[in-house]
C-alpha cells in the first residue's frame, strides 16, 4: 500500500490542532485581560464611590473636621461600616497629608506619619477622587487599588485628605481560578478536537488512499482496476474521474490490441497477395499472356496499402496537431459532386441507385481539402455497406437561424445497431471485427471525418436502422456573400451531366 512521508491525515490533524490551540491560547490572553480591565474598572468605581461616601455623608452631614481626632473617633463606626460595605481599606490623613485614622488595625500603627507626597500632590489638584494605585503599590509589597481626594472647606483650603485603597491580592486569585478553569477545559476541548480531526481526516483520506493504491495499480498495468465511489463529495468527484479515465485508458487500449491485429492482418493480406503474384511471374507460373491481369491486381493490393498508410499519417497528425485549416468560402456541392464522381466505377459496378443529387449553391466557410477528406470516408464507408442493387443518397440544407449548413449522406443496408451507434467515431472501431477480414479498412475513417468536422467548426452525428439505412449528418458554417449574385456556374454545369449512374434511369 502506498505510504507517503507525510500523509494529509497528519498534516491536517497537526494544522488543526496548532489552529485549535492557537486559537485558545489567544482566547485566554484576551479574556485574563478583558477580566483584569473589568475588575479594575469596577474596583475603581467603587472606591470612587467610598471617597465621596465618606465625605459627603460622614463630614459634610456632620460638619466634623479630618484635623480633629477627636471628633474622628465620632464617626469611625461609620468609617467602619463604609469600609466593610466596599471591601476596602478607609484611611483620613490631615492638611499636611499625615494619616489621621484608619479602617484597617494595622495601618492605624501608621498615624501620625505621612502619606506619599505624591499621592497627596495628586489628590489635592482635583475636587474629584482621583486614581492613585501606581503610588500605593511602590510603597507596599503588593498591588492596591487606590483612589484620593482632598476635602475642602467653605473657603477652598485643604481640611484633609481621603484614600480608599484594596488589595488586588483577591482579584488575582479570581483571575487565577479562572484562569485555572480555562486551561483545563480548553484541554478537554484539544482533547476531543483531536479525536474528531483523526476520524474525520481518516475519514477523507481513506478513499484517497484508495485511489493512490488503484492508481499505482494502473500504473503497472492492470487497466481493470476501478475505484469504489462513495458519497457525492469532491473525493467521490475525484473517485469517479479516475474511473472514467481508466475506462478511457481500459477501451484505448483494447482499441490499440484491435487495431493493431486488424492492421496486421490488413498488411499482411495484400502483402501476401503481392508477393504470391510476382513471385509468380518471376518464376513462370503465371504464363505472359496473364501477367497484366495479375499487375492489375498487385497495383489495386499496393493502392490499399496506400490509403492504410495515408490514413495512419492523417490520424497521427491530428493527434498531433500537425493538420493546418486553410478556411475559404466554396460550394459544398464541389466537394460532394467531386467524390461522388470519383467513385463512379464502384456505383455502376454495385448497381447502386444515386438520390438527392441536385447540386446547388450551398455556401460554407471551411477547408475545401479537409472537407473533402470528411466526404470521401463518409461515402466511401457508406458504399463499403450498400449492398448490390441498393442506394446512396444526398442531401444540403440550410439553416439562417443558426448560420450552419448541414449535409446529409444516407445509404441502405443492414444498418448499425443501437448499441454500436456511440462508438463510431471512435479510434480503430467496427460494429463488427469478424467482418473486418471482408470489408477493407482499419476502423480510422469515420474517427478522421469527426475530429476534422469538429475543427471546422461544425459537428457530426449518426443515425441508423438497423436493416433499413445508416445516415451521416455533420453540419459547416455557412459563409453568405451578400455582394455575390450571380448563380454557381460549376454547381450548374454538374447538374446538367449526364453521367452513367448519376443520371440513370435509376437516379431519383
Amino acid at each position: 500500500m502506498y505510504k507517503p512521508n507525510r500523509s494529509i491525515a497528519s498534516r491536517f490533524f497537526l494544522t488543526i490542532t496548532l489552529l485549535i490551540v492557537a486559537n485558545l491560547f489567544f482566547i485566554g490572553i484576551t479574556f485574563v485581560f478583558f477580566a483584569n480591565r473589568y475588575f479594575e474598572s469596577d474596583k475603581m468605581s467603587v472606591l470612587n464611590i467610598c471617597v465621596q461616601s465618606v465625605e459627603e455623608n460622614v463630614f459634610n452631614s456632620n460638619k466634623i473636621y479630618i484635623d480633629k481626632a477627636d471628633e474622628i473617633r465620632v464617626v469611625a463606626e461609620d468609617l467602619r461600616l463604609i469600609s466593610e460595605t466596599t471591601q476596602s481599606i478607609i484611611i483620613l490623613a490631615d492638611s499636611e497629608g499625615n494619616i489621621v485614622t484608619s479602617t484597617n488595625q494595622y495601618a492605624n500603627n501608621f498615624a501620625g506619619r505621612p502619606m506619599p507626597q505624591a499621592a497627596v500632590y495628586a489628590a489635592k489638584l482635583t475636587t474629584v477622587p482621583v486614581n492613585v494605585s501606581q503610588v500605593f503599590s511602590e510603597n507596599h509589597t503588593e498591588k492596591y487599588y487606590a483612589v484620593g481626594k482632598a476635602v475642602f472647606d467653605e473657603h477652598m483650603n485643604v481640611q484633609g485628605y481621603i484614600f480608599a485603597c484594596s488589595s488586588t491580592k483577591h482579584i488575582i486569585l479570581f483571575t487565577n481560578a479562572l484562569l485555572s478553569m480555562f486551561l483545563l477545559s480548553s484541554s478537554i476541548m484539544v482533547l476531543v478536537s483531536s479525536v474528531v480531526a483523526l476520524v474525520v481526516t481518516s475519514h477523507m483520506t481513506t478513499p484517497l488512499r484508495k485511489i493512490a493504491d488503484a492508481a499505482k495499480r494502473f500504473s503497472q498495468g492492470d487497466l481493470s482496476v476501478r475505484v469504489k465511489v462513495e458519497g457525492a463529495d469532491e473525493v467521490a468527484h475525484l473517485a469517479t474521474t479516475f474511473n472514467n479515465m481508466a475506462e478511457f485508458a481500459d477501451k484505448n487500449e483494447t482499441s490499440r490490441s484491435n487495431f493493431v491485429a486488424n492492421i496486421a492482418h490488413e498488411l499482411r493480406t495484400p502483402m501476401t497477395s503481392i508477393k504470391g503474384f510476382v513471385d509468380g511471374i518471376i518464376d513462370g507460373t503465371i504464363p505472359a499472356e496473364r501477367q497484366d491481369t495479375y499487375l492489375k491486381i498487385v497495383s489495386s493490393e499496393v493502392g490499399r496499402l496506400a490509403r492504410l498508410t495515408n490514413s495512419m499519417l492523417d490520424m497521427s497528425k491530428l493527434e498531433s496537431g500537425e493538420f493546418i485549416m486553410n478556411v475559404s468560402r466554396y460550394n459544398i456541392w464541389d466537394t460532394i459532386s467531386d467524390v461522388a464522381f470519383a467513385f463512379e466505377s464502384r456505383i455502376e459496378n454495385a448497381d447502386i441507385q444515386v438520390r438527392g443529387f441536385e447540386p446547388t449553391r450551398m455556401i460554407v466557410s471551411a477547408d475545401k481539402d479537409i472537407i473533402h477528406q470528411v466526404v470521401y470516408n463518409i461515402v466511401d464507408n457508406a458504399l463499403k455497406f450498400t449492398p448490390h442493387g441498393g442506394y446512396i443518397g444526398f442531401n444540403v440544407s440550410e439553416d439562417k437561424q443558426t448560420g450552419f449548413i448541414t449535409v446529409k449522406i444516407r445509404n441502405s443496408g443492414e444498418g448499425i445497431p443501437e448499441e454500436a451507434l456511440p462508438y463510431i467515431f471512435d479510434r480503430f472501431y467496427k460494429t463488427d471485427a469478424s467482418r473486418s477480414v471482408h470489408i477493407k479498412g482499419a476502423g480510422i475513417g469515420m474517427y478522421i471525418a469527426k475530429t476534422l468536422v469538429q475543427r471546422s467548426g461544425g459537428d457530426i452525428r449518426v443515425e441508423s436502422e438497423v436493416g433499413e439505412y445508416t445516415e451521416f449528418i455533420f453540419t459547416l458554417p455557412a459563409a453568405t456573400d451578400k455582394n455575390e449574385k450571380a448563380a454557381d456556374t460549376k454547381a450548374k454545369k454538374e447538374k446538367s451531366i449526364k453521367g452513367p449512374r448519376l443520371k440513370s434511369p435509376k437516379h431519383k
